[in-house]
């Protein structure tokens, strides 16, 4: 049996200097959300096909894509799709020439991948818990347990800026190797202690000087409430020496398995 296909018209003249931006994947029986803007201010519309469908919207075809508005729209488009339904976010920045392509050259060939990774992810969202270290305290952690730090950080405070030069660039080298090896640690950490609330976990790697940890969790809708109690416990445990901070709910970006190798350039 073949697929109905169903085209709500993007706003905008698609094939006029214009192309079709694809936000996600999202099942067909959803209604958009309303006043929504997407790339350059236009309103996102459906193309459906079987079970599923695609968010679109057009965009100029005379300017790259890539400023902080698109980056912005893409966004916003992604999360208020997750807060009603269960989306597949796509790469920032997918485009195709025409409504007719993304049926033709993504939905029909990906249709029953897409509508399998839905099902597997409906009634789960993705939360982010990243860490960011208080520094005070990490650093006397970080010298207290090294005898080398401790007496270089003597002889800096006795010796001038110039005269410590050296210690100062070893002291700082010390650092950055003890931060490294705790910040494997405590990502480690996190992710194991709240593991038993989530449906699956996903390590990231945690970015900036401060950072302490980045985990990704995909939790049941049924099982939210535990989780971010979960998180307000360890916060809890972990003040003072690492600040927690929860977002989301997110679209699953972390979660969606890897697609099929033609499809793979597509996906977020």
């Amino acid at each position: 049996m073949t697929a109905q296909s169903h085209v709500e018209e993007p706003e905008g003249d698609l094939g006029n200097g214009t192309l079709c931006y694809v936000y996600g994947i999202v099942p067909s029986d959803i209604d958009m959300p309303e006043g929504l803007s997407g790339t350059d201010g236009n309103e996102p519309a459906l193309v459906r096909h079987g079970d599923v469908a695609a968010v679109v919207s057009t965009v100029n075809v005379d300017r790259p894509l890539g400023t902080r508005e698109d980056l912005l729209a893409h966004e916003r488009v992604v999360e208020s799709l997750a807060a009603r339904t269960t989306v597949l976010p796509m790469r920032f920045g997918a485009v195709m020439a025409t409504a007719d392509a993304v049926i033709d050259e993504l939905m029909a060939p990906y249709h029953d991948w897409f509508a399998d990774v839905l099902a597997d992810l409906a009634g789960r969202v993705e939360f982010i818990i990243a860490g960011t270290y208080v520094r005070d305290t990490v650093l006397r952690e970080v010298i207290m347990a090294n005898p080398e730090a401790m007496r270089l950080r003597e002889n800096v405070r006795r010796l001038s800026a110039d005269a410590g030069y050296y210690e100062r660039i070893r002291l700082g080298e010390l650092i950055v190797q003890a931060l490294e090896g705790m910040r494997e640690t405590d990502n480690a950490a996190l992710a194991e202690a709240m593991a038993p609330y989530a449906v699956a976990v996903a390590p990231r790697q945690p970015v900036g000087d401060d950072a302490a940890a980045d985990v990704a969790f995909l939790v049941s809708d049924a099982g939210r409430e535990r989780f971010e109690a979960a998180v307000e416990d360890l916060g809890d445990r972990w003040a003072g020496r690492v600040r927690l901070r929860l977002i989301g709910p997110l679209a699953p970006y972390d979660f969606v398995p890897p697609a099929p190798e033609e499809v793979a350039s597509w996906d977020s």
